[in-house]
């Protein structure tokens, strides 16, 4: 197993929070989440973000997302 690490940085536009929340908590039910467990881990459009775009393990692909992070920039939270 190799111990090289890559760092990937999108800039991702949202225009649409509530398409994006409504798609995301979608996501978190085919994970297993409740729509309960959901809301109480999340926090904000940023969640939001990661829930759909960090897969975390995927079999039999070679990597895994260790860790995630979303920031937002200008006016969203």
């Amino acid at each position: 197993m190799s111990g090289l690490s890559l760092v990937f940085t999108a800039d991702v536009a949202v225009f649409d929070e509530e398409a994006l929340r409504r798609a995301a908590c979608a996501q978190a039910a085919k994970e297993g989440l409740t729509e309960e467990s959901w809301a109480s881990l999340r926090q904000g459009m940023a969640s939001d973000l990661i829930m759909l775009l960090d897969p975390g393990s995927i079999p039999d692909a070679g990597f895994e997302i260790r860790h995630s992070v979303c920031e937002a920039i200008g006016d969203g939270a």
